[in-house]
């Protein structure tokens, strides 16, 4: 089984093997993130305390489920978290996406 890894996908390997990471959560190569009904990755900034998750200013990197994305969805728009970077998990490998609101910004752009 070949595996395709990025330079930022090794670089913060590397930072967790030394134990730098600022990034709490799950590892970048942990095994949830080859589990099939992993379809979303995440990385999120706490901006406000929830007993799930995290205290407020905690940077954190979870593996997602539809339905636990969608939830993720739903805490961003009750400004519990902030969104900061996501991919699209296919066979493990991460597809970055923009965010909603870059995509925004992008359409309006486009459309002036």
């Amino acid at each position: 089984m070949q595996v395709e890894v990025s330079i930022h996908e090794l670089l913060a390997a590397a930072r967790e093997a030394v134990k730098s990471d600022y990034i709490k959560g799950e590892s970048i190569l942990c095994e949830t993130r080859y589990h099939p009904d992993t379809h979303y990755m995440v990385e999120i900034e706490m901006l406000k305390t929830d007993n799930t998750l995290g205290k407020k200013g905690a940077y954190i990197r979870k593996f997602l489920t539809e339905d636990e994305y969608s939830a993720m969805l739903q805490k961003q728009e009750e400004h519990l978290i902030k969104i900061k970077r996501q991919a699209i998990v296919q066979k493990g490998t991460l597809r970055y996406i923009p965010l909603p609101d870059r995509l925004d910004s992008h359409r309006e752009r486009d459309i002036f």
